[in-house]
């Protein structure tokens, strides 16, 4: 797979990348203002034009799958999934946690990392890196049981961290999020090294909790 386009809307903090090979042609990497559909699409028309790429040129679309926000997670998929069917284009689904713990597998904490991502109501979904084969999170906690869950030795990375740990002594935590479109390609090409291209064809999405839906009476 040579051209990529990449998009991530799983939380507030949204990408959009285009990859040749190895290269990074375009990125974009926002806070969203709770408009993902108006950003999402000017960024990549933006990024169609800087690279002079259209739907045809690609052989592929990387998407992130959640876990995140109920609403952004389908921004990003039904445009994708849209771009994909009308160019008949290969899609992989990227799940959240995989994209941020992708960043920290060559780190001197590669085997106690933890992902969390928000997950409303004053708690985080979390994805041990042990457990990576999974696609569901690991668990909910509130951030007020941050250490009646998990040792002094985790690392953990994922969004707004300092938040929760100003809170607590003796973890260790990311500065920042590493949902980073050089963290994302990396993962793209692992998947596809290791022959795994099938596996992440599931575009079911990721929610940190279950969908609440209310029946008709």
């Amino acid at each position: 797979m040579k051209n990529i386009l990449s998009i991530d809307t799983s939380t507030k903090n949204v990408s959009v990348s285009i990859f040749s090979g190895n290269e990074t042609l375009y990125e974009n990497c926002w806070t969203s203002k709770n408009n993902h559909s108006i950003e999402l699409i000017d960024s990549i028309k933006n990024g169609f034009k800087e690279t002079a790429l259209n739907q045809t040129d690609f052989d592929c679309i990387a998407v992130a799958i959640g876990p995140g926000g109920f609403s952004s997670i389908r921004v990003g998929m039904s445009l994708s999934l849209g771009i994909a069917k009308n160019n008949n284009l290969k899609i992989i689904g990227m799940p959240t946690f995989e994209i941020e713990l992708e960043g920290h597998k060559n780190s001197n904490y590669k085997n106690n990392l933890v992902a969390l991502i928000p997950a409303g109501f004053d708690a985080f979904c979390w994805k041990d890196i042990n457990n990576i084969n999974t696609r569901e999170p690991d668990g909910i906690v509130n951030v007020n049981d941050i250490d009646k869950i998990f040792s002094t030795d985790t690392f953990f990375c994922g969004e707004n961290l300092s938040s929760i740990f100003e809170n607590f002594s003796g973890f260790k935590y990311a500065d920042r999020s590493y949902r980073k479109p050089e963290n994302i390609l990396k993962l793209i090409r692992r998947i596809e090294s290791e022959g795994e291209i099938e596996k992440y064809s599931d575009l079911n999405p990721i929610y940190s909790r279950s969908p609440n839906i209310t029946k008709k009476k």
